[in-house]
């Protein structure tokens, strides 16, 4: 089965300025000087090697400074939610526009933070000229055109690239398990090594991530996706495939439980291929959880501190994203199939709709500091 509903993504608001702001020279990453706190979630987690870092919603970086000071001093890494996505970036054939994303990567720059690319190839969000550009037999030209216009941007500014995002689809029942999208339609099942090849072609310096949802609970057609996604890795390094990141979506909910073994389990067999991986969007869907903001916060510290404990002790994973930093800006409440019945906001999120740390704050920064120190393990896999 898949997961019913719109998308998570909230629609970027506002209308995008003109294309043509300047390039961006490569980006210092962890230099000196970061504006991260001693205290933060960040320093916690670079203890052990690892980067924390939150997606970053454009338009309220643009009107909030409270926002922009608060992931400044918490994260280490940041993903622009939807501003370098096809559908905003390039709404019409002649309007490409990287007006959001240079912003999202100025802030990175001047607050000495990493950057993640998200995403190239996914399903939704196609705009209406591109799936006739598809239906055409456009396909692989508008691809090579599509990656290097926005990889080729940021070259040498983005540590990762979710090249594709959420191609898992067992419940289409190809034997492949590859979801059924305009893209396979169009190029059939080889374009997913193809969007990679153009990836590392055009930025070779940026990690190739295949980035994927519902892989961390226990349930059977959770099982059938794992095993699916170990599958198509193994014939993906076979063919020589430059993939070098799994990306682990964690959108995480009380529906199913957390089975730590079986997870513990998957993360063993994908570093085993020689892949690193990273927590990307993680968050909690607490609709299920009583009213009682103690009880609420309570249960999702926990869920999130067990698979957190799971997670950092695997010396593969680099990086542990949230979906934003704060729960006024969560999808799950705009989502009307995510938000709670009884209108209450989710606490979804480390920091609360005033920016103030929440619960899920603490359990995180414990987390972090209760993990293995696998700082050596994660500097080789990040440069490799």
């Amino acid at each position: 089965m898949s997961r019913p509903g719109p998308s998570r993504r909230a629609v970027l608001g506002g209308a995008l300025g003109l294309a043509g702001s300047p390039v961006f020279a490569a980006g210092p990453g962890f230099a000196a000087a970061p504006s991260w706190s001693e205290d933060s979630l960040q320093a916690a987690a670079a203890r052990k090697g690892v980067a924390y870092g939150s997606a970053v919603n454009g338009v309220t970086l643009r009107q909030d400074p409270a926002y922009g000071r608060a992931l400044a001093r918490e994260a280490g890494i940041l993903v622009s939610e939807n501003a370098m996505k096809l559908t905003y970036a390039w709404r019409a054939p002649d309007s490409l526009d990287f007006t959001y994303a240079d912003e999202v990567a100025a802030f990175a720059e001047a607050n000495r933070q990493r950057l993640r690319g998200h995403t190239l190839v996914w399903h939704e969000g196609l705009p209406v000229w591109v799936g006739e550009r598809l239906s055409a037999g456009e396909g692989e030209a508008f691809l090579r055109r599509w990656i290097g216009a926005m990889a080729g941007r940021y070259r040498g500014r983005i540590e990762a690239w979710d090249v594709v995002n959420e191609i898992c689809g067992p419940q289409d029942g190809r034997p492949d398990g590859l979801r059924r999208t305009p893209w396979l339609a169009a190029l059939g099942p080889a374009y997913v090594d193809l969007a990679f090849r153009i990836q590392h072609a055009v930025a070779p310096d940026a990690a190739g991530v295949w980035n994927e949802n519902d892989l961390e609970l226990d349930a059977d057609w959770i099982d059938q996706r794992r095993a699916m996604v170990l599958r198509t890795l193994e014939g993906m390094r076979r063919r020589g495939v430059p993939i070098r990141r799994l990306g682990l979506q964690g959108h995480l909910y009380a529906k199913h439980s957390l089975n730590q073994d079986k997870l513990r389990t998957f993360l063993r067999e994908v570093a085993g291929l020689g892949l690193a991986i990273e927590v990307t969007e993680l968050d909690v869907n607490d609709r299920t959880y009583p009213a009682d903001l103690n009880a609420r916060d309570r249960a999702v510290s926990d869920l999130v501190r067990r698979f957190l404990d799971v997670v950092l002790d695997e010396a593969a994973v680099l990086n542990v994203l949230t979906w934003d930093i704060t729960n006024r800006n969560t999808w799950l409440n705009a989502n009307p199939e995510r938000r709670r019945p009884d209108g209450l906001l989710q606490r979804a999120l480390p920091l609360d709709e005033h920016l103030a740390r929440t619960p899920l704050w603490s359990a995180m920064r414990r987390a972090f500091a209760d993990a293995p120190d696998h700082r050596q393990a994660r500097d080789a896999l990040r440069g490799a």
